[in-house]
């Protein structure tokens, strides 16, 4: 099994990773990855690539670009402005990572789900830890999708909660591993104390293991075993990458100007998204139960539809 990217994906992956290290704000990285074609490059060049371009910017701490990216061009929805939400439950006020930032939302309520346009939907600012962008949505309209659609789309957000969470897993562990690595004790690096080393160490393998479950769930994301798994599997994992960072840095990773808390806190608004680590549970077993023998196979891209 060759999981090394292509000479392609590696250019595509470089060259996302220099727009967001160009840019400064938020609004020019998405300008630029939207005039680049990024935000089209699973209909333009495939799956793998859309989930290079979703960890590259969780990790850089963007809004989240899982549902335009992604999301959207596996349930064959196309013409979807640069930021699209994701909206769980009805159509109450529910707050939503990146909202005001948003031309539109996916709102995934039981059964249904629905494309809703920035018109057909009220969103109000909300001052929170997870981010500048953070808003209170309230449907007034919508389109809804058809079956097959609106499972891709349901399946697909818990492919991207476990992208996501993966990618922003791998920056803390790594902006850990640099602070443990300069900061000294005893004469020595604490990175170089046994105890330090099997914090980092679990918390890396398990980060690992969630970023490579999640581009599996993303590559089958038909099956809905491996999407919910992957969710589950990333939400446990980020508890315990949260909160051995957090053990190894001591004071210093509680501060602001740190920086760790901007990734632990992106964390805990991931593992809050599409009902909890305990919904994915109950979707994983659900499934398994459904189709205990059933083998994944990858899906065919949809047409777009307008």
């Amino acid at each position: 099994m060759n999981l090394d990217l292509t000479d392609e994906q590696a250019a595509l992956d470089e060259t996302v990773v220099d727009v967001l290290t160009r840019e400064t704000t938020d609004e020019a990285r998405l300008a630029s990855l939207d005039a680049g074609g990024f935000l089209d490059v699973v209909a333009d060049a495939g799956v793998i690539e859309g989930v290079l371009v979703v960890e590259r910017a969780a990790a850089a701490l963007m809004p989240s670009l899982a549902a335009r990216v992604l999301v959207g061009p596996l349930a064959g929805v196309a013409d979807l402005p640069p930021l699209v939400g994701l909206v769980e439950g009805g159509r109450d006020g529910r707050i939503v990572r990146d909202a005001t930032m948003c031309g539109a939302f996916f709102v995934v309520d039981d059964d249904r789900v629905l494309l809703v346009t920035r018109d057909e939907a009220e969103v109000e600012p909300v001052a929170s830890m997870f981010g500048p962008h953070v808003g209170r949505v309230t449907v007034r309209g919508g389109t809804a999708l058809d079956a097959t659609a609106a499972a891709r789309v349901r399946q697909g957000w818990d492919a991207a909660i476990a992208l996501e969470a993966g990618a922003v897993m791998a920056a803390a562990i790594q902006m850990t591993a640099d602070y443990v690595t300069n900061r000294f004790q005893f004469g020595h690096p604490i990175g170089t104390f046994q105890g330090v080393q099997q914090q980092l160490a679990r918390a890396h393998a398990m980060a690992t293991a969630a970023r490579w479950l999640a581009r599996r769930a993303a590559w089958f994301v038909d099956d809905a075993f491996l999407t919910a798994s992957a969710a589950t599997y990333a939400c446990h994992a980020a508890t315990v990458v949260s909160t051995n960072t957090h053990q190894v840095t001591g004071a210093i990773g509680i501060t602001s100007e740190h920086g760790l808390v901007d990734l632990t806190g992106r964390l805990l608004a991931i593992r809050q998204e599409h009902g909890g680590q305990r919904a994915h549970a109950r979707r994983t077993a659900q499934a398994r139960r459904a189709n205990p023998s059933t083998a994944p196979s990858p899906i065919p891209l949809p047409e777009p539809v307008s």
